[in-house]
């Protein structure tokens, strides 16, 4: 009778055995693996002829047994899996050569076919107990195996993974796999959308007949509905531009961060809608300007300066053109100004460090969250005067040298949106420091 064997119907372990996969290469493991599973494979093929008490079993046993206790001897423990169709031993990939291929196949269906995807193993074992174990795939045991082995040959320490729990797992992951891929494909389709649109509205304000911007709620829409479960789809995709189409893409990535800040900040759906819908023409006013004097490198002139501070003036006319105003246009005039206006003034020591900041208006929540994600989007941004910033150079950037801009709370929960901690960023005074001052 088997001491140290049990079959057990799956739990955690299974879970627990595929969020390991991927484990380092280990050579000397590789070579255990493969014995591991030719024995077994041996044993299994073998059952199917002779009881497991014949003695044309007793060397392949003695073998098995050496093998899985050098495996537990030196990785304190023998978990053994198979998926779709490959074994993995404590987690790394059993790397076998072309020849054992159909040998490996073999044990697999006849594992599956008594439900069992593999097994796991914290204490050495006896050959009585390995019998046990092939008695299982023996012609003369027609049913499965239960969790605590077969009629009269009970197991003790052995779990068994189910194969029934594993493909219902595997198909599970591969369904959320693929509706993952497919939300991220929608995602990008929505950017693409978005992007052609906001072209085509720059293009519609140099011929001074600008496109009625309530085209672009349906997008907006898509925009938020998929924001608020899946975040990060849009984050990734705002790396996405090209230095000819800056403005575009600069529109649009101010736009789904503004979104996905506000979703962080618990603003609800109609409310992120209108923000999108501020934050995607917030600076298009810009597309008026000549590329000349946008791609300038250097100092601009007195007049060139003059056509970019008009900029702000013409998307606010656009504004005022479209519709009479009512609450949603005041908000929109409101905004597309305040968002340019610096949020206070910075008071700095000796060293020029900032050590506080005196807010100089009661800007709304709106300008602010746009304030801080056009300002990201157009640090990380290559132009032709210059290269991009890396996210956590931008940051820095926007902590330290421009931090007077923004309101500090926000921007410090804008840091931990964009998956970097402020922590990272500043120096052990700079962490210490007074930020706000009423």
């Amino acid at each position: 009778m088997a001491d140290n064997l049990q079959i057990t119907k799956a739990s955690s372990t299974d879970s627990e055995m595929l969020d390991t996969y991927g484990r380092e290469h280990s050579e000397k493991l590789q070579g255990m693996a493969r014995t591991l599973v030719s024995a077994l494979y041996m044993l299994v093929r073998s059952v199917k002829m002779y009881d497991p008490d014949n003695a044309v079993f007793d060397k392949p046993l003695t073998q098995l047994q050496d093998t899985i206790n050098q495996i537990i001897r030196k990785e304190g423990k023998l978990d053994l899996i198979g998926v779709k169709q490959s074994f993995y031993l404590n987690g790394m990939l059993v790397k076998v050569d072309m020849a054992s291929l159909d040998n490996v196949r073999y044990l697999l269906d006849e594992l599956r076919a008594k439900d069992v995807a593999g097994f796991n193993m914290l204490r050495t074992v006896t050959v009585p107990e390995l019998k046990n174990f092939i008695w299982i795939f023996s012609k003369e045991q027609p049913d499965m195996a239960e969790a605590d082995g077969t009629a009269g040959k009970k197991l003790v320490s052995m779990k068994l993974a189910k194969w029934s729990k594993l493909k219902d797992k595997l198909e599970n992951e591969k369904d959320e796999s693929d509706a993952k891929l497919d939300r991220k494909k929608y995602a990008l389709t929505c950017y693409g959308r978005a992007i052609f649109f906001t072209k085509k509205y720059m293009e519609s304000l140099r011929d001074d007949t600008p496109l009625n911007t309530s085209k672009a709620m349906r997008i907006l829409q898509d925009f938020v509905d998929i924001s608020m479960d899946h975040r990060t789809h849009f984050l990734g995709l705002t790396t996405t531009r090209t230095d000819s189409e800056y403005l575009a893409y600069h529109q649009v990535n101010t736009c789904l961060m503004s979104i996905v800040f506000g979703n962080e900040l618990g603003l609800t759906k109609p409310q992120l809608r209108d923000l999108g819908y501020v934050a995607l023409f917030h600076d298009a006013g810009m597309g008026t300007v000549p590329d000349n004097v946008l791609s300038k490198r250097g100092a601009l002139t007195p007049e060139e300066k003059a056509i970019v501070a008009r900029a702000p003036l013409v998307s606010v006319r656009n504004i005022l053109r479209e519709k009479a105003i009512n609450r949603s246009t005041l908000l929109r005039l409101v905004t597309t100004f305040e968002h340019k206006v610096e949020y206070g003034t910075a008071v700095r020591d000796g060293q020029g460090n900032i050590q506080m900041i005196i807010p100089k208006a009661n800007l709304g929540l709106y300008a602010k969250i746009i304030s801080i994600c056009a300002t990201y989007d157009a640090l990380t941004s290559k132009r032709a005067f210059r290269d991009s910033y890396g996210p956590e150079v931008a940051l820095m950037l926007m902590w330290t040298e421009m931090r007077n801009k923004f309101d500090p709370d926000l921007l410090r929960i804008f840091m931990r949106v964009m998956a970097i901690q402020p922590i990272k960023v500043l120096t052990k005074r700079q962490q210490s420091m007074s930020i706000g001052l009423i």
